[in-house]
């Protein structure tokens, strides 16, 4: 292998790393976004929220009704925890988003 291939092969490594190790940075954590547009609030919430105690899972991970009665379960999991419950709109833009982009 020739010195000048194996530079720009390292030279890639911290990007590599990076994308590998750091959360959220995942193709199956990511929120699906349509190329160019502004992320919807629905979808921020999705991540503010959910993103903020773990990695956030893709939506199509499970159909709305499982979703809905994730997001019950993940509140009881904030209220053990001490944190802040979400408000009315934070449930209704997560859930909204879960319907719109789950499977």
């Amino acid at each position: 292998m020739s010195a000048h291939l194996w530079d720009r092969r390292s030279s890639l490594l911290p990007l590599w790393l990076a994308v590998l190790l750091i959360p959220g940075m995942t193709a199956c954590t990511s929120t699906p976004q349509v190329a160019g547009a502004a992320p919807t609030e629905q979808a921020l919430a999705f991540s503010a929220h959910c993103g903020s105690c773990h990695d956030l899972p893709h939506p199509k991970r499970h159909s709305y009704p499982e979703w809905q009665r994730l997001v019950t379960i993940m509140e009881q999991r904030m209220q053990e925890r001490g944190v802040a419950p979400l408000d009315d709109r934070q449930r209704r833009d997560i859930l909204s988003y879960l319907k719109l982009n789950g499977r």
